[in-house]
């Protein structure tokens, strides 16, 4: 496969001051499945069903508001952090998909958006690449550390995603 990715590779982060006072960060992961992008679409547009694939323990409970674009997602951490995701764009077409975090944000967060890009690579296999990009106070150690957590939240999401898709 030309431009092949090996599973749990990322693409490195990329750090972006956008003032003195702010710092944006993106963070992009990337990974192939022998699965069919309808297949990966599937599960990420089933905006209710995260808490069935996420792995265990990293949602306590989900509430749902609304349906299709504008669908807030209400989440409880395993933490304990509320996060509300809202389903800001969404074609099958392009294989993309778009939320944000909405309502009181988490970790200090100034704001959170999220683009995922389904592409078929064949009949039988997709590539799912997923780039949040995360605005903050300051770049220092809670940067740092949302970084970090946003890193393994995306690994642990895709994991969920590889379970649901490839099953046999």
């Amino acid at each position: 496969m030309n431009g092949y990715k090996a599973p749990g590779s990322e693409a490195p982060h990329t750090p972006m001051t956008s003032s003195a006072a702010t710092h944006r960060e993106s963070i992009t992961h990337i990974e192939e499945f022998d699965a069919p992008a309808s297949a990966v679409w599937a599960v990420l547009i089933d905006w209710g069903a995260i808490v069935d694939w996420m792995p265990g323990g990293y949602i306590k409970s989900l509430e749902l508001e609304g349906q299709g674009i504008g669908a807030i997602r209400r989440l409880v951490t395993g933490q304990g952090v509320s996060v509300a995701e809202r389903l800001d764009a969404a074609d099958e077409a392009t294989g993309i998909l778009e939320l944000s975090l909405v309502d009181d944000l988490p970790w200090g967060l100034l704001s959170y958006r999220a683009i995922g890009h389904v592409e078929a690579l064949s009949d039988s296999q997709s590539r799912l690449t997923w780039q949040g990009t995360l605005e903050m106070p300051e770049n220092g150690p809670d940067a740092r550390r949302i970084a970090a957590m946003l890193k393994k939240s995306y690994a642990n999401m895709f994991r969920g995603i590889r379970q649901v898709v490839e099953r046999s």
